[in-house]
């Protein structure tokens, strides 16, 4: 026979107190809501505020929000992937343009770059506030795992990291 069971309080019983450090504040927003939002080019953490003015030029903070971007830099990870989706996109179509006869080689050609040009204008942006998007919700920014060998200290390995504590 099943009988409900109460739950038990552990508050009045758990001597240790609760962790005074606040919640990552990335944990909060889900990470299909945080693509969703790059991949439209907005804030990750808001959702109102842009990441890009212009074509490419990233913001330094959220117009909304004030969620700081300076740290994030997305390098060549836009070029890269737009690259392999508008790859993909083309080398169907350049099969089975290069195939038929028909078809005269500038029609070809033109065609072609005309399909390039639109995927790039099209996808490139989208994959940069995808990328800035993603980095701020992994925390991956860089900042805190490498260092430059110049600016190190004399304790410090070439990742930053202090020697000198055991």
């Amino acid at each position: 026979m099943y009988t409900h069971a109460m739950p038990i309080n552990r508050s009045t019983t758990d001597p240790t107190p609760p962790d005074p450090t606040p919640p990552d504040p990335t944990s909060d927003v889900p990470f299909l809501t945080v693509t969703r939002r790059g991949l439209a080019r907005r804030c990750p953490n808001c959702g109102e505020g842009a990441t890009l003015t212009g074509y490419l030029t990233q913001v330094p903070a959220c117009a909304s929000c004030g969620l700081d971007f300076s740290e994030i830099r997305a390098d060549d990870g836009p070029a890269w992937a737009t690259l392999i989706v508008v790859g993909h996109v083309l080398a169907p179509l350049m099969v089975i343009v290069g195939r038929d006869d028909r078809v005269p080689v500038w029609v070809a050609i033109a065609l072609l770059l005309a399909v390039m040009l639109a995927g790039v204008w099209w996808t490139l942006p989208r994959a940069k506030g995808l990328f800035i998007a993603l980095i701020w919700r992994t925390g991956a920014t860089g900042e805190e795992s490498f260092a430059h060998p110049a600016t190190l200290d004399d304790g410090d390995d070439q990742n930053g990291r202090d020697q000198t504590r055991s």
